[in-house]
């Protein structure tokens, strides 16, 4: 419920102004980096705003009718989520298309909602809409029936059409500071300082991906064989750039409990450094791996900056950190740094991912000074 959401008072309070006050704009667009708790707080706007008895000061959902009940259960039929179909959001997926199983929304919208006050149609990765279903909402959104509500998620306002946020109100999702974070995880979640706080380091402050890797037991293994990786490039030379750049993509290619997935086990007997077209990497492994390259390097300045271990991120690497920060200046850090953020952005860019890579591994191993 609204209630028990983390990190986005803000956000919670002009969600609940809008709910209190019973006007109600049709479309709402809420924005914010992944992993910062999108779909928890569109699942929590959707079942107050279906509620049959919504609690008062503050507004909320009662937890008790039997719209909130169906909505706990992920059974709800006035509450509709939709997303991407590979690697898009596509048209029909909303409208009825020939050949195609019916759309969620041309089914559902001409009728008023079963259980709830509301029917709610969230659009996970809104910013995956292709210009043609994009093209279809607009005047759904600019004029919807009276009891329809639909919450479009995306990482920011400038990844959507003009035509399609000028018909949304915005919420805006940001991330926490970490030690709030972390001290989140111990008082919630029960996890110990130390393990606490890398997560929350590695999260950023986004909530979402902190449950995200606390709750895998796989991800401390594929945490691990990252920084194993990242521990072998300080001191490469930079002739090996090509060949470490065909070793991360093999290590994006094989993380999956970092994304919230269940990892794959290869196959008895088989090849693991064999290419398989089953090992296609998306672009959010290696998001995910680049993340964790990014703490390692600041580990690393921080390190070579003087700053103690208490300050790391990973503290139970200390003593190697200490001996791999000798092989750079702090600018060599520094530059590693900008190179990883590079690639981060470039990637978000949809830029090939081979190129990225292939670009990032010749600067980390040629930048700086080294002893």
């Amino acid at each position: 419920m609204l209630g028990e959401l983390f990190g986005q008072n803000a956000a919670i309070v002009a969600v609940r102004r809008a709910l209190a006050s019973g006007n109600l704009p049709g479309a709402y667009l809420i924005v914010g980096p992944d992993g910062v708790g999108k779909s928890a707080v569109a699942a929590s706007f959707a079942r107050a705003a279906a509620c049959l008895t919504p609690r008062s000061d503050p507004f909320d959902a009662c937890g008790a009718c039997d719209s909130c009940h169906r909505a706990a259960q992920g059974a709800h039929p006035d509450i509709i989520t939709i997303g991407p179909s590979g690697e898009q959001l596509q048209i029909w997926q909303l409208w009825s298309r020939p050949g195609r199983p019916p759309g969620a929304v041309s089914r559902t919208l001409s009728f008023a909602p079963v259980i709830g006050r509301r029917r709610v149609y969230i659009l996970e990765q809104a910013d995956r809409l292709t210009e043609s279903a994009a093209n279809s909402l607009l005047k759904v959104l600019e004029e919807p029936p009276p009891y329809a509500l639909f919450l479009l998620l995306a990482p920011h306002p400038a990844r959507m059409l003009p035509t399609i946020l000028s018909r949304c109100q915005v919420v805006r999702l940001r991330a926490v500071p970490a030690a709030e974070l972390s001290a989140y995880l111990q008082r919630e979640q029960g996890i110990e300082p130390e393990r606490a706080d890398m997560l929350a380091a590695y999260a950023e402050g986004r909530i979402g991906q902190a449950l995200t890797l606390a709750r895998s037991t796989a991800v401390a293994d594929e945490i691990a064989r990252v920084l194993d990786y990242a521990e072998g490039l300080p001191g490469a030379p930079a002739h090996r750039a090509l060949r470490a750049a065909e070793q991360l993509r093999k290590l994006a290619a094989q993380t999956k409990a970092l994304l919230g997935e269940e990892p794959v086990e290869p196959a008895e007997g088989a090849d693991t450094d064999a290419p398989s077209a089953k090992e296609k990497t998306g672009r959010r492994q290696f998001a995910a791996v680049l993340d964790l390259l990014v703490a390692f390097y600041r580990d690393l300045l921080a390190v070579r900056a003087g700053a103690g271990h208490e300050a790391l991120v990973h503290r139970e690497r200390a003593e190697a950190l200490d001996r791999l920060a000798a092989y750079g200046e702090p600018g060599r850090w520094t530059a590693c740094l900008d190179a990883l953020l590079l690639a981060r952005r470039r990637l978000d860019a949809n830029a090939n991912v081979a190129l990225v890579t292939d670009t990032l591994l010749m600067r980390l191993l040629s930048s700086g000074d080294r002893k």
